[in-house]
C-alpha cells in the first residue's frame, strides 16, 4: 500500500515536470518559429536570439528531469515505449540537440552563410521539437495501440489524427506564446510584428479547434479518457478541460486584440490545462491501451522498488525547489527588455 501511494505521487510529480516544461518551451521555441518570419535585419534577429538563449538552458532542465522520472520510476512503461517510439525518440532527440547547438553558436562566426544554416536549422529543430512532443503527449493520454500481446503496429502508429492534432497545436501554441514574449522583451519595430502576424495569418483561430479535436480524439469509445476512475468519482474535475477550451476562445480575443502578455498568459494556461487535464484522465495507467483498457499498464505494474521510490521521492523534493529557485531568480534577474543593440 506505502509503494503503491509513492508511485501515485510520482505519477503526478511526473505530470508536474511536464506541465512546468512544456509551459516555457511553447515560447522559447515559439521565438525561433517567428524569427525568420517577421525579423526584417541582423540586428532584429540577434534580439530573438537574446530573448530565446537566455532562458533555455535552465528549461531543458525539466526535460531531462521528465525523461530521467519516467526512467526511475517507471521502468516498465520507459521501456515500453522507447523501444516502441525508437525511431521517433532519436528524431526529437536530434530536433533537441540542433536546437541546442544553433542558438547557442549563430553569431559565433561573422561567416553570412553559416549564420543563415544556424538560423534555418534553429527554426526545423524547433518546430520538429514541438511537433513530435506534442503528438507523443497527446497519444499518452490518447494511448498506444496495447493488446493482449503487447503493443501493436510499429511506432509511427502515433501519427494518428490525434496525435498529428495534438503536434499541430503545441505548433501553434509556440507561434502565439513566442509573439508575446517578443513583445515583453523586446523594444523596437519588431515588439508588436508578432501579434499582427499570428492575427494575420489566423494562427490564433487554430487554438481552441486543435484543442477540441484533441479532446475528442480522447473521447475513444472503447477506451475514454473522459471516463477515466478520477473523472468518474469526481465530476469537478471536469471543469479542467473546459477551462482549457475557454482558455483558448480568450486566445483569439487577446490575439485579435494584440495584448501581448495577456497573449502569453492564455497560451500558457492552455499548455497547462491540457496536461493535467491528461494526466488526471490517464490515472491510474502510465500507459493506456486505446484497444481495450484491460491491456493498459497502470501505475502498480509499472513502479519501480518500494525502496527506489522513496529516494527518487526524497531527490526530487531536495532538488525541485532548489530548480524552481533558480529559474525563479533567473527570470527575475533577466526580466528587461532587449533593445536594438543590447545583443552587441
Amino acid at each position: 500500500m506505502f509503494s503503491e501511494t509513492l508511485g501515485n505521487i510520482l505519477f503526478f510529480v511526473l505530470g508536474f515536470t511536464w506541465m512546468v516544461y512544456l509551459a516555457q518551451e511553447i515560447f522559447i521555441s515559439g521565438v525561433a518559429l517567428l524569427n525568420t518570419a517577421i525579423s526584417k535585419n541582423e540586428k532584429e534577429r540577434k534580439q530573438l536570439q537574446v530573448i530565446s538563449g537566455l532562458h533555455f538552458d535552465g528549461m531543458e532542465v525539466w526535460l531531462i528531469a521528465a525523461i530521467a522520472l519516467t526512467e526511475g520510476v517507471f521502468p516498465l512503461a520507459f521501456g515500453t515505449t522507447f523501444s516502441y517510439l525508437y525511431v521517433i525518440m532519436f528524431l526529437l532527440l536530434f530536433a533537441i540537440i540542433g536546437r541546442g547547438v544553433s542558438v547557442e553558436v549563430i553569431y559565433k562566426l561573422d561567416s553570412r552563410k553559416w549564420q543563415k544554416s544556424m538560423v534555418m536549422m534553429w527554426l526545423v529543430s524547433s518546430i520538429a521539437m514541438m511537433f513530435l512532443l506534442g503528438t507523443y503527449i497527446s497519444n499518452i493520454f490518447f494511448g498506444f495501440p496495447i493488446g493482449p500481446n503487447g503493443l501493436e503496429g510499429t511506432g509511427f502508429s502515433i501519427l494518428n489524427v490525434t496525435g498529428i492534432s495534438g503536434g499541430l497545436l503545441f505548433i501553434a501554441l509556440s507561434f502565439v506564446a513566442g509573439a508575446g514574449w517578443i513583445n515583453l522583451l523586446t523594444e523596437g519595430d519588431i515588439k508588436d510584428r508578432g501579434l499582427r502576424f499570428v492575427k494575420k495569418v489566423g494562427i490564433i483561430y487554430t487554438i481552441p479547434v486543435l484543442t477540441l479535436l484533441v479532446f475528442m480524439g480522447w473521447n475513444n469509445t472503447d477506451a475514454s479518457l473522459w471516463t477515466g476512475v478520477l473523472y468518474m468519482n469526481y465530476p469537478v474535475l471536469y471543469i479542467l478541460p473546459i477551462l482549457t477550451v475557454l482558455a483558448g476562445l480568450m486566445v483569439i480575443y487577446y490575439g485579435f486584440k494584440e495584448k501581448g502578455r495577456q497573449l502569453l498568459i492564455h497560451a500558457i494556461a492552455v499548455t497547462v490545462l491540457f496536461v493535467i487535464s491528461g494526466y488526471i484522465g490517464s490515472f491510474p495507467y502510465v500507459l493506456s491501451s486505446n484497444i481495450n483498457p484491460m491491456y493498459g499498464i497502470t501505475i502498480v505494474e509499472a513502479m519501480s522498488s518500494a525502496n527506489g521510490l522513496r529516494i527518487i521521492l526524497t531527490t526530487v523534493s531536495i532538488f525541485y525547489p532548489i530548480i524552481i529557485g533558480y529559474q525563479t531568480w533567473k527570470y527575475k534577474k533577466f526580466w528587461q527588455k532587449v533593445k536594438l543593440n543590447d545583443e552587441e
